[in-house]
Formats: C-alpha cells, sequence, structure tokens
C-alpha cells in the first residue's frame, strides 16, 4: 500500500464479496483494485452529472448542519454536566 494512501473498510454479505472477486479476477485485477476504479468510476459519473460546485456545495451543507448538530450535543450534555457539578461543590 502506497504511503499516502488511507483504508477504507465497510462489509458485504459473504456471496457479494464471492461476486466481487470472481468479477475482479476476470478484469485481472484484486478485489481492492477493482473497488477502487468502480467506486473511483461512479464518483467521477455523478460530479460529471452534476457538476463538480453542486456536489461540494451538498457536502459543505451536510457537513455544517453534522457540525451544528455536534454542537448541539455537546452543548446539551455540558447543561447537564455543570449542574451535577456545582451541586457537589461547598458554597
Amino acid at each position: 500500500m502506497a504511503s499516502d494512501s488511507s483504508p477504507i473498510c465497510f462489509r458485504v454479505p459473504a456471496d457479494e464479496r464471492s461476486l466481487l472477486e470472481v468479477v475482479a479476477r476476470h478484469q485481472g485485477q484484486t478485489l481492492s483494485a477493482f473497488v477502487r476504479n468502480a467506486v473511483i468510476r461512479v464518483a467521477q459519473g455523478l460530479i460529471d452529472e452534476y457538476g463538480v460546485e453542486a456536489v461540494f456545495q451538498k457536502f459543505e451543507t451536510i457537513e455544517a448542519r453534522r457540525a451544528a448538530e455536534v454542537s448541539a450535543r455537546v452543548d446539551e450534555f455540558r447543561a447537564r454536566l455543570l449542574p451535577q457539578q456545582h451541586r457537589g461543590s461547598p458554597d
């Protein structure tokens, strides 16, 4: 594995893995290379279909929403913990 690569792990049922392995071998590729190439082709097709700006805009929107949700959960957790800390401290 190249030093600048990063693993992606996902689960598939055994029968689907067998199918992917058979097709990868038929193509003369390893399972990793076959899946990587297939996913890159699909990703590039979606960028071609929707446009790179639309894809990145949606990504940024989703990430901003996710960050806001995490921040809200942290604030809620903090609010639940802070009163507990004050209850145990002497006045």
